[in-house]
């Protein structure tokens, strides 16, 4: 009795510890998309500062056309620039979060849907895209550390 109360214990204290390891998936997934949100007013409110926020110090991005942008100060020059520009009067709107998929507690890769209208290269046309955003948690907090956009053309889902 003595040995099966033994294991059944250290069975117990594996499991409770292999689960205190596990992440909060639910409370990180509202972290993320709340992140993803926070980006997106950020955006609509032409703020690069905020936008920029939203990256990690040493982050990097692709934008649609492929230019690279490397760390959160590079990225914040672009903002700036065509928040001033032919992005001043554009509005951004996040479709969905597809996935969220955990490479450990603190890392994760997210697909987002979203669009854009008012570019003032492109009168009257409306842009969808998919964001792939590679996402770390530092101090507490959810930032984005790569990506990249992908424009879909027509017909694309």
């Amino acid at each position: 009795m003595k040995k099966i109360t033994s294991l059944i214990l250290l069975i117990w204290l594996c499991c409770t510890s292999a689960l205190a390891r596990q992440p909060d998936t639910a409370s990180n997934n509202a972290a993320i998309r709340q992140m993803i949100k926070n980006y997106e007013d950020a955006w609509n409110s032409h703020n690069p500062e905020k936008l920029a926020a939203s990256y990690t110090s040493d982050a990097t991005w692709v934008n649609w056309f492929g230019a690279y942008y490397k760390g959160r100060d590079d990225i914040f020059k672009h903002y700036k620039q065509v928040h001033n520009t032919y992005f001043k009067n554009t509005q951004y709107y996040t479709r969905a979060v597809e996935d969220i998929t955990y490479l450990n507690q603190d890392l994760a890769v997210v697909h987002v849907r979203t669009g854009l209208a008012g570019d003032e290269r492109y009168p009257g046309q409306t842009f969808e895209f998919r964001r792939m955003i590679v996402v770390v948690k530092r101090d507490g907090e959810w930032k984005i550390f790569a990506g990249q956009n992908a424009q879909l053309e027509k017909g694309i889902n």
